[in-house]
């Protein structure tokens, strides 16, 4: 006896009756690698945030006080206290002796460092 009613197979890939998992142990610890990476660069960004506040409000405060100096400068200088050009000259030779020493500081530490890698 025949019904007649046509035959209908359903034929699958041969890629599609592997069951390959969704990732692969590699990739699992890629994804892996990539959050920790994610979250350490996500902390890296809040500190620089809270550098940048202080360094604001350093500078703010650095600010603040040069205008107080200034301030008590001229207020000595119309007193007769102060010789103004007399107080800017030794102010400069005071900034060019700090800035000899900064330079002597780092020229020695300079040679400690060559001299301790090449006795090594």
């Amino acid at each position: 006896m025949r019904c007649g009613t046509r035959l209908m197979l359903i034929v699958q890939p041969p890629s599609v009756r592997v069951d390959v998992p969704s990732t692969t142990p590699h990739e699992e610890h890629l994804l892996e690698r990539m959050t920790m990476l994610e979250n350490t660069l996500a902390r890296l960004a809040e500190r620089l945030e809270h550098a940048l506040k202080l360094l604001l409000r350093q500078s703010e405060t650095a600010y603040s006080n040069h205008a107080l100096v200034k301030s008590l400068i001229e207020m000595l200088n119309e007193c007769g206290v102060v010789d103004n050009s007399r107080l800017e000259s030794m102010w400069r030779d005071e900034c060019e002796k700090l800035k000899q020493g900064v330079k002597s500081r780092a020229k020695k530490s300079r040679k400690v460092k060559r001299k301790a890698t090449t006795s090594s």
